[in-house]
């Protein structure tokens, strides 16, 4: 008899384990507003979907090469504002952007709908356009 408590006991103690619960004693703090509560920021939650969602390589160098052969399209920026400019971060208000010169934009890869390319700086950068969400950045490419 015993020993089919302590075998029950130790399957239990498993089985809540093994499920994640630990009686309250995580870093969430039971309220669900962000703040280990369950919620998934918007960033993480689009991380899968967007992951496919990137400059190939093969268009990573024809943008390149492309601005290798054709400067004058270079607007600086401050470093402060160049500093915001982080995948998988939003595009600042207000900031200047240009479009890719269609000369350019014939040579590369078709975009998935609710996607563009823009010129920001020195940085080509592919933004998902409904949220401003900066999906992947080529930097330093532009002259």
């Amino acid at each position: 008899m015993t020993l089919a408590v302590l075998f029950t006991g130790l399957g239990l103690a498993l089985t809540g384990a093994a499920e994640g619960k630990n009686n309250g004693n995580g870093r969430g703090n039971g309220n669900g507003n962000g703040h280990g509560g369950g919620d998934v920021p918007v960033e993480e939650s689009l991380a899968p979907a967007i992951a496919s969602i990137l400059f190939p390589t093969g268009d990573r160098q024809v943008i390149s090469n492309y601005f290798l052969r054709n400067n004058g399209y270079l607007a600086d920026l401050p470093p402060g504002i160049r500093k915001q400019l982080v995948t998988r971060g939003r595009l600042p208000p207000g900031i200047a952007k240009k479009v890719l010169p269609a000369g350019l934009s014939g040579q590369l890869s078709p975009l998935p709908a609710g996607y563009d390319r823009m010129i920001v700086g020195p940085d080509v950068l592919l933004v998902q356009i409904a949220t401003g969400l900066i999906v992947d950045i080529i930097r330093d490419v532009v002259r």
